[in-house]
Order: structure tokens, then sequence, then C-alpha cells
């Protein structure tokens, strides 16, 4: 337990005090000041009057509004813009769309709190570990770290290197030890089956693409990540943030294992490593940065390839891996090492007992500067690895496959490696067989170019992992590791992977399907998919004896997406200008581009169309293109087909109706370059082209959203179209730049520049259309006329909005008093919230998504309660939870009582601690639960049988830190009671529905509420230092960047005090924690940092919990005043007796109760039967309240200038939940075991 000095605002000192005694008789004065002011004001000079009431009055009358024009009908072309608008609308808001990122502005989820390196002690050896596979499918928060760095610019090996590829001079032996060294605790090898490594590499598209299609069948990622490098750092990373977004997201428990390489200007360096591993210090240089890189991304450990060693260097190198293993395995990271296949020069054992796993790289037997031949011959494999298993151990050997090939050519080049998609599509390209040959059993073919260059191909495929896992199975590796993500053929992931399946029938692999990489034809950036993938077919032939694929014929060969590209038009330039129109930039650019006269080609985003139509028209009136950029700007290929097609019709639809034009350009938003290179990049370019657009591309980007100066703008984009590089891709003729989306002040200023530049150096401006071959009759056809006029599209719509706008400020300006303007807001978003539950029902969200729960219930004195509350938990039809129940020193029979009645059920566990306050007991229990869900119970809380499933399924969404459930009061025995019960529906539950509209609900209650365990864990658990420790940890949870939802169907029915003493002491507990929580967190306020918890929730907790129940009660005293002092006038004065004033008061303070009553009335709607009776409790228990609120209020003020310590103060428990409340019986009468 935390030592008393840490609570807030203790003071064991009484400084505090001493100085608050010595102002207070100043207070009391000023105070009783300010009370003789307002009160003289009311009755001398009233205050209301001056409130300009008539004002208010008059402009809330229609009759006296200022009149608003009837919005003109709408034309048939508006009303389908504005079906279509709706239609996307209504999709989206049941569809997760994610929005267009940039690489440089690319979050990266953070890594689970179990991926740090766990001690020696926690884990046992390599050699022993029997455990499942890590469970990877645990979806981790997708909230959002810092920017990760914008990805380095690098090129990075191929390949390994054989070993004749090795420096040939003798090499001083590193020497034989005894024995291997104690092993780091590797991540648990998968019972039954070897691990599933996978390579992957920055430098291809393709290696993503592979990683997220096939991520499930990983075990481990070895990214090409860092490499050697001289200088005070001794390594330069390039670390892809996309990459380890997407494995933190999808498989967050999956181990990485950077590779660490003396690969530098494309060439492996051996003299760089010479001199990295030549002395004592820089080897130690070296340890220390891996291990900062390790321990600052929460990587699992490294993989060491360094290769071509010199013979002078194998000994340093030797030492090297002694002194890295011997650092990493205390801290329980592993050490694996590639190594060549068969090198005389590398002693193999040795190397062994320096490294938890040693990587066998089983390829290029034949390699780029080498005499054509197979990449890894099934015989070559067999012998080498029989040698190679006959001085190392099995258990801790990983078996490195390849799945790539090499173009031989007579050309006396280097042959470039080939993924198996670009083999068989050259083969298919040039109309020849591909032969497997019977001796090596490496598929291959030749074949020759128009100028008469021969071509020689031996590539891998799944075939040959087929058979090279095969032939490993009599040594049991501890597992297969592929080279690399992205060349493979796809059809391996049938045989290879932690799914795959176990059948050793190879007739599995005779449907190959289509690949990672895209098929482009001629040159331009104006792209048109020509055809779409196409699997391809092999029979095969297998050994009977041996189980060996000894043929295998292609007989269809898979294809990819062909995309036609055309635009190809030296000498001519298309400015194209995105993420418009925006008011302040748009008509800049188009100014420019009038007195230049330039044209140009504006693709728009429709919800930016909507608010400035006349520059949509504009643009088109001034002859520019107009082109399609989405609705909202999505990533397109992350969303549903659909819901791209919806993007683009609705868009089509406002431009239509807008200029009485359609567009068939189109370019999606996140589109960098002029071609995509998935399969997921693609499939935005062939959904446009079923709706019958062009796509868009280009060459030249000058990243002018970046903002890197007009003078940086002007230079790139003259150098990416004076590039006069024979390769088209090279070349640009397609500017990007910007006229919206931020602030464009660098676009305008540098736009006069590259015109007058590029003019002079003899080049012509010509629109998208014309550069395409095409005229705007044909991209811009006319809309026909049976469609109708156009006119003002969204007049009806802008009319709607700006009539909404001004009745939200006049509702503002007629409210007297914050809290009526406060009751509107809050229940327009606690409807919203209300909408989305119901969506997320009808969309059944997380419904199968089952983490493992466990329930803390910490518990002090509770044996009247302790029995009934876990065996409403028992009763749940969630089944996969546990229960721990922490005891915190009870010096009743709480123990006994969970003892006696659950010590035959396995889900119960009882633990007993020396007394150290409810938030130690918690931490107590959250250390010795197992769940990847934590719910916090309190001990007199009976749950509903759906509300533990109704919390878990929540944290399917990975951006969700906790979740708040619907507590209600069970006890509704008397006057106490009830007024709570009011309260819990119409105050705590309405504010949490609506304050998770903006993400910013401040407290998750102890009665049910969950978290996500390694949150918890990050946060630092909960804090003995404030009594609202829930707040607390909602509060940390939140400033962490997590989502902290409300789930109304997670209903608990919790015991709340039933007498007025009861009930003033939990409230003052709960006000004076909340004032510690906000003065613990007060850097958070307004910070824009910390977005809505800064800007609403904390303000608002502020105002209405701190503020308003220290001066609402001065509302009371107003109208009871105001009505005293008019009886009295009358009694007195009978004959000049008005009611002006007392009229007034009563008016605006009935509009108060109205407006409160409404809200809750709706607050009631929103939930699910709940008792309306209560509804006749409001006005008192209102009226009530806001006097015990006042009292708790002063009193927690007072405590905290004191700075006396507090303490949690227990509740009697009396038992008096009723279950009648719950809607499923409780087992409440179980046997005693």
């Amino acid at each position: 337990m935390s030592a008393p000095e840490s609570q807030v605002f203790y003071d064991p000192r009484g400084r505090r005090w001493k100085r608050v005694r010595r102002t207070w008789l100043a207070l009391a004065v000023a105070a009783t000041a300010l009370a003789a002011v307002f009160i003289v004001s009311v009755l001398v000079n009233p205050i209301l009057p001056q409130l300009n009431l008539r004002q208010y009055a008059r402009s809330s009358r229609s009759a006296d509004a200022t009149p608003t024009p009837t919005p003109p009908p709408l034309t048939r072309a508006e009303e389908k813009a504005q079906r279509a608008a709706d239609e996307l609308k209504k999709t989206l808001r049941t569809t997760k769309v994610i929005p267009a990122r940039r690489p440089s502005q690319m979050q990266v989820t953070p890594p689970p709190a179990q991926a740090q390196a766990v001690t020696q002690a926690d884990a046992p050896s390599a050699q022993t570990q029997k455990a499942d596979a890590p469970d990877a499918q645990t979806q981790q928060p997708a909230a959002q770290t810092k920017q990760a760095d914008a990805q380095a610019q690098v090129v990075t090996p191929a390949s390994a290197r054989p070993a004749s590829q090795q420096t040939d001079d003798a090499q001083a032996q590193p020497a034989q030890t005894s024995g291997a060294q104690a092993l780091a605790p590797a991540p648990p090898v998968p019972a039954g089956r070897p691990l599933a490594v996978g390579f992957y590499v920055n430098w291809d598209d393709s290696s993503y693409a592979s990683l997220k299609s096939n991520i499930n069948e990983l075990d481990w990622l070895v990214p090409e990540w860092i490499r050697l490098q001289d200088g005070d750092d001794p390594l330069a990373r390039d670390i892809d943030p996309k990459a380890l977004d997407l494995v933190r997201r999808e498989r967050p428990a999956m181990p990485i294992l950077p590779l660490v390489q003396n690969y530098r200007n494309e060439q492996w360096n051996p003299q760089l490593l010479a001199r990295t591993v030549a002395t004592e210090e820089s080897r130690q240089r070296l340890i220390g940065a891996l291990l900062k890189t390790v321990d600052e991304n929460k990587f699992r450990g490294v993989t060491i390839d360094l290769e071509e060693v010199p013979a002078s260097s194998q000994s340093n190198l030797y030492k090297f891996m002694q002194e890295l293993h011997a650092a990493f395995q205390p801290r329980g990271l592993l050490v694996a090492q590639a190594v060549p296949f068969d090198n005389p020069d590398w002693n193999y054992r040795a190397y062994a007992d320096t490294a938890d796993y040693l990587m066998l790289m089983a390829y290029d037997q034949h390699w780029a500067s080498s005499a054509p031949g197979s990449v890894a011959a099934e015989n070559w494999f067999d012998q080498l690895l029989a040698r190679r298993m006959r001085e190392l151990d099995p258990s801790k050997t990983i078996v490195c496959v390849g799945n790539y090939g090499y173009d031989w050519s007579n050309a006396g080049e280097e042959a470039p490696e080939v993924t198996f998609q670009e083999a068989v599509l050259a083969a298919r390209d040039s109309g020849v067989e591909i032969k497997f040959d019977p001796a090596t059993r490496n598929p291959h073919f030749s074949y020759e170019e128009e100028d008469g260059t021969h071509h020689s191909v031996w590539f891998l495929d799944a075939v040959t992992i087929y058979n090279e896992m095969r032939a490993s199975q009599q040594f049991h590796p501890a597992g297969f590791a592929l080279w690399r993500l992205g060349s493979e053929d796809p059809s391996l992931w049938k045989v290879f992977g932690s799914t795959a399946q176990s059948s050793n029938d190879p007739a599995i692999l005779r449907d190959i399907r289509y690949g990672y990489d895209i098929d482009f034809e001629g040159t331009g950036e104006i792209l048109q998919v020509t055809a779409e993938p196409e699997d391809g077919s092999r029979e095969i032939k297998v050994d009977g004896a041996s189980g060996l694929v000894t043929s295998e014929q292609y007989t269809a060969t898979p294809s990819s997406y062909v995309i036609q590209r055309t635009g190809d038009r030296p000498g001519l330039v298309a400015l194209t200008f995105d993420d418009g129109p925006d008011a302040a930039w748009t008509p800049r650019v188009l100014d420019i581009l009038k007195e230049e006269h330039v044209p140009a080609s504006f693709f728009i985003i429709s919800e930016y169309g909507q608010e400035n139509p006349d520059l949509v028209r504009r643009i088109v009136a001034e002859g520019h293109d107009i082109g399609n950029h989405s609705y909202t700007h999505p990533n397109l290929g992350e969303i549903p087909g659909r819901v791209t097609d919806l993007e683009l019709t609705a868009t089509e639809r406002l431009i239509e109706s807008l200029t009485g034009r359609s567009t068939i350009l189109f370019r999606p938003p996140y589109f960098g370059d002029a071609e995509p290179t998935t399969p997921d990049e693609v499939e935005p370019v062939v959904r446009a082209r079923r709706l019958g657009y062009l796509t868009v591309g280009l060459h030249v980007d000058p990243d002018d959203w970046a903002t890197p100066g007009a003078d940086e703008i002007v230079k790139r984009t003259i150098k990416g179209v004076t590039n006069q590089s024979d390769d088209s891709d090279q070349r640009g003729q397609v500017v990007l730049l910007h006229d919206g989306g931020g602030n464009r002040a660098q676009t305008v200023e540098a736009l006069p520049r590259i015109i007058e530049t590029l003019r002079a150096k003899g080049y012509r401006f010509v629109t998208v259309s014309e550069l395409a071959g095409l005229t705007q009759a044909q991209t811009m056809p006319a809309v026909p006329e049976n469609r109708g006029a156009f006119a003002h599209a969204d007049a009806a719509a802008f009319y709607l909005l700006s009539l909404g706008g001004w009745l939200m400020r006049w509702a503002f300006l007629v409210g007297i008093a914050l809290g009526i303007g406060r009751l509107v807001i809050i229940g327009a978003l606690a409807l919203a919230q209300r909408l989305r539950s119901r969506r997320r029902e009808l969309t059944h969200a997380g419904e199968h998504y089952e983490p493992f729960v466990s329930v803390v219930v910490p518990a002090y004195n509770e044996e009247r309660v302790i029995r009934k509350t876990i065996e409403s938990l028992l009763a749940s039809d969630y089944t996969a939870f546990e229960i721990v129940v922490v005891d915190d020193g009870s010096p009743d029979r709480t123990s006994e009582v969970v003892g006696e009645h659950f010590r035959k059920e396995p889900r119960v566990r009882l633990f007993r601690k020396e007394n150290g306050g409810k938030a130690e007991a918690l931490n107590y229990g959250l250390a010795r639960s197992r769940g990847e869900v934590v719910v916090g119970l309190d001990a007199d809380t009976v749950f509903e049988p759906q509300t533990m499933r109704a919390l878990a399924r929540r944290f399917a969404d990975p951006t969700v830190g906790a979740v708040a459930g619907n507590a209600k009061v069970g006890n509704r025995i008397n006057l106490v009671t009830r007024w709570q019960a009011l309260e819990y529906v119409t105050s705590q539950n309405l504010d949490r529905r609506a304050f998770s509209s903006l993400n910013c609900i401040t407290v998750v209650p102890g009665a049910v509420g969950a978290w996500r365990r390694d949150l918890l864990e990050r946060a630092g658990g909960f804090s003995p230092d404030t009594l609202a420790e829930d707040q607390d940890l909602t509060m940390r949870v939140r400033r962490l960047g997590y989502r902290v939802g409300y789930e109304e169907t997670a209903i608990a029915w919790t015991e709340a005090p039933d007498t007025f003493r009861g009930l003033m002491k939990q409230r003052f507990r709960w006000s004076f924690g909340t004032l510690q929580c906000l003065w613990k967190h007060k850097a958070a306020l307004f910070n824009p940092h910390h977005g809505t918890l800064g800007y609403v929730a904390m303000p608002n907790v502020w105002v209405f919990q701190i503020l308003f129940p220290l001066i609402s009660p001065l509302m009371d005293l107003m109208f009871l005043w105001t009505f005293v002092a008019a009886a009295l006038e009358r009694l007195e004065h009978p004959a000049e007796y008005a009611v002006f004033n007392f009229k007034q008061v009563a008016f605006y303070y009935a509009l108060f109760l109205a407006v409160d009553w409404a809200a809750a009335a709706f607050a009631f709607a929103l939930e699910r039967k709940e008792q309306w009776k209560l509804l006749w409790w409001l006005f008192l228990q209102r009226f009530g309240y806001r006097q015990v609120m006042y009292t708790v209020m002063v009193r927690s003020l007072f405590a905290a200038a004191r700075g006396a310590l507090v303490g949690w103060g227990k509740l009697e428990r009396k038992d008096t939940v009723a279950l009648t409340h719950a809607r499923a019986p409780l087992a409440l009468e179980t046997p005693v075991e």
C-alpha cells in the first residue's frame, strides 16, 4: 500500500490549512458582500430584467423571428444526389471506414504489455517448452501512439549468399564449447508442428501484401529492419511503421525478431562488419544499441545475419555472438543467427552454442553471379541438411526455405531475383513451357527476347517447399522460415504455416492462386484494368514410397491484374489538384490558372463540394477537368466494395447536379503513385472501371501537402517533369498538387513559378482529358436532357444545416442557465450512442469475440452479500471467465462464506491479504488474474446473465481500452434508494451514454466495468492516491489514447445506501475523490493532446460536478425568496402588488425544470424496462439532492484545504438487492458443496 503521503491533497504539516485560515476571514467577508449584493439586486434592482428577457422571448417566437426563405423544390437531379448522399451516409454509419494516411502519418499501435521481456525464472528453456503457440489472435487496442518516423529509403539484400561467395582466406576457428549456455526462454514452440517463420522486406510492396494476407499463418516475423553503419550509432533502423502497426493490431503476441545485417550500398560490407566486431568496446556498443532498439520497439529478440565474414573476423564474430547472447539471455530475449547452408569456414556447432536458434539458409545453390542452375536442388538440400543435422540440435535449428528464382541471361549482367509470379508470368508472356528438372526437382524454363537475348530462369515454388519440408521431417527441426514474404507461390500456404493442412497428399498444391504483383502494359499515368486475376493449375506425380513430388507440369499459369497505362505524351504536362474545393485556397488557385491561361484537373471530395457548390461550378465553367476523389476520402482499399461504389456514386450525383455534367475521371484517395502495386490497392481501380471510370495516377508528387516550402515544391516538380529517363516510371507528366486539406499557401506561392519555368522549357499545359487523347465531351459528358435541369443540388441541405445552426445559436442565447444547454446536448449525444448501440446489435458486432475474462472482486466485510454476488457471476451466459475474490483483511466471515459455498468451483479463486484499501486489493487480484479482459466488481453488486458477455465483446475493437456498464440500484426499498435509482438513470448513465459519443467518459464504475488487462498494466493499475480509484484509472486510460466505451446491456444491480447519512458518506467519498482526480490530472485540462477529455469532459466535471453543486442551491433560494417576497408584498401592499418579477423568475425556473424533466424522461426511454413511476420523484429528488451535494462538496473542499488524510470509508452491507430486477433468474439456491 502506498504511503499516506502519496494521497492527493494530503498535507501532513498543515501548511495549506494555515494559509486558508489566514484568508478565511477575507473570504467570508467577500462571500457575505456578494450575498448582500445578490439580495439587494433581486429586491431592489432585479437581475432577471437585465438578462434581456424581452429580446430572448421575442426572438424565440416565430412571429418575431427573421423570416427564412422557403427552400426551392428539389429537381430530379438534386433528388438523386440527395438520395445517393443519404445512402452513403447510412452505409458509413455501419461500416468501419479507414481514412487515407500517408506513410509519414502512419501511427503504430502500441505493443501489448505481455510483449515485455520476461525474466529468466518465468520461462522454461527452449528444449523443454511444450506450450501451445502464442495466442496471437487476441486483438490489441488500436489506439494510437506518436507518429512513426518516415520510412528511410534503403535497398536491402535479396537473399543470403552461398558458401562459394564467402571469402576463401583461412580464418581462425571459433573455439568449441563444452556445452551450451543457459538459453533465453523462447516463445512456446507449437505442439505437434514446427514453427512457421516469415522473412519480411520493406522494399517490395508485395511483401506487405503477403504479410497482410497470411499473418495468421506465422509464428514469428523476421523483418529486414536493422543494418550496421559507421558513426556514433552503430545501427541504421529501417522499421516499416505500416507492417509494425499491422502486427500490433492483428497479432500483438507474435514475436518479431528483426534481421541485423551488414548490407550497405546494395552489397554486403565485410569491412564494416570487421570494424564493428573488432574490439570489445565496439561490440558492447553494438549490443547496447541492439538492446535499446529491442526494448523501444518491444521486439522479442534479434536475428543476426552477417555475411561475407572475413577470415580474420570469424573469431571476433564468435565473441560478439557470445556477448550478445549473454546480454540478451537474462532479459528473456531471443538470439537467432542465420548462417550459410554449407560453408567450411563456419563452425556450426560452436555458433549453435551462442544462439537460441540457428537458421540454415538452404537456398542459393546457384546465385545471381553464378552460372544458371537450380536454386536449391533436392539432392543438394538433402545431403547438406543431413550433414548439418549430424552436428546440430534439431530442436534449436530452423530450416530456411526459399521461394523465388533468378533470371540469368547472356547479356553479361548479374541475374535479377524474380518472384514466383514474375517467373510464371515471364513464361506465360514468352509462350514457353515450364519444365520440372527430374535431377534437381526444381522448375525452370528458357526464353529469348526480340533482340536475341537468351534467358534461363530457375525458381522455387510450392512443390519444392513441400519436398524440402517432407525431407526435413525425419530430423524434427524447430521450424521452417520462408524467404521471403511476397515472392512466394501463394499455394505454399496450404502446406506451410500454423494452420496449414496436415495431409501428406501434395495434391492440394494442384490449384495455384494468383500472387501479389500487378502486370502493367504500356506507358503513362492514366490507368485502366484490362484483365482480372486468373488462378493456375498443375499436374503432380508423387513417389509412392517417399511421398515426394517427382514431377509437376503447369497446365495453366496464374495471372494477376493487368493494367493498361496510357497518356505518355512527352512535352505535355497536366496539373492536377486534389482534396478540394476549399473556400480559402481553391479560388486563389483558379485565379492563377485563369491569369496564366492554364487548364488543369480538379479531383474533388464531395463533402467539400457540398460546402462550396459555387467553386465546383466555377471549375467547370473555366474549362478545367473535374474528377471524382470520393465522398469522404476513405482508404478505399480497406472498405467493402459496396461502400466504394456508394462513395463514387454519391460524388458523381453531386457533380451532375451542380454542373450538368458527369465525369469518368477518378483518382482514389491515398494514391501516392501512378500505379497500384498490390491487389488491395488495385481493387478500387477495378471497382471504378466497372462503373466506367478512368483512373488517373501520377508520377510527379512534390509532397506539397507536407508544406516543405514553396522553393522545394517548385524544385521537386520541375525535376520530376524534366526527367528524361528512358524508364517511363521515372518520367512524369501528371503533377499532383493540393487545393484543399490544409494550409495551401506554399502551393499557391509555388504555382506561378512552376507554370513559368515549365513554359520556358517548352512544355505545354493540358487537362488530363487531352493527355489521354480524349475531349471533355468524352470525359465529362453532359447529363441527358431527360434527367431534368440542374439547380443548386444542395440548397435544401444547406438550408437545413443553416437553420439547425441558427436554432442552436438561439437556443444558447435564450437559455438562462448553462444547465439547459447541457441537458440538450447530453440528450443528443445519448441518442447518438443509443443508435450506435442498436447498430452494434443489428450487425452483431463482436459477437464471436470471446476473450478470457477475469472478474476481480475486492471484499472487505462482505459476508452478507458475497455469496449472492458470486452466484450471479456463475449464472452468466458467458463461459470463458474466472472469479478472483480478494479478501482485504476482513474481520468478519467473508472468506469463510466463499470457502464454504464455492470451494469446489474451479472458476472461483480466493485470496486473503492484509488490509490495504480497495485499490491495493484490486491490484492484488489483477496480479493473480489470467484474463485478457479484467472486470472490476464491487462485492455488493449482482450481474445479470448477459452482462459479462456484453462487456467482453466490446474489446473486439482494438481501440477500446475500457468499457463502463449500466449500473442500477437494486435495493429500491425507501425514499433514499429510489432517489438514487432515479439519479443512476437520469444522471450517471445518461452522462456515460453521451460522453461515450465523444470518447470522454471519466468514470468506469467499480460496480460494473471492464478493462483491457495489458492496458491496466501499462497504466500502472489502480492507484491508492485518490478515493476515486476507478475515475483516476479511467482518466489515465483515456490519456493514453484509448477509447472508453459504454455498454447499456451490461446491467449490474448494486446496493445503494438506504439512509441519508450513508448517502452523504458515500457522496463525500465520491466528491472528494473527483476533486483529487481533477487535481491529479490537471495537466490534461484544455490540453489538445487529450482531445475531448481536456476540452469537454474535464470542464464538464469542473462546472457541473464541482461548481454547480456549490451554486445550484442559489437557484432554489432565489425562487423561494422571490415567492416569499411576492407574497409578503401582496399582503402588505395589495393595491400596488405587481407580479412581473415573480413571473419572470417562475418562468425561467419552470423552464429549467421542464427541460430537466424532459431529459429525465428521455433517459428513461433509452433504458430497457425501467420503472417509469420513479419519475414522479424527480422534482423532489432534484431539490433534495442539490442540498446533499452542496453539503458534501463544501465538506470536500474543506477537506482538500485542510490536507487531512481521508479514508475510503466502509458502508455497512445489508444484502437488500432485490433480484426481481434482473431479467433472468439467478441460481441462488445452489447446493453448498
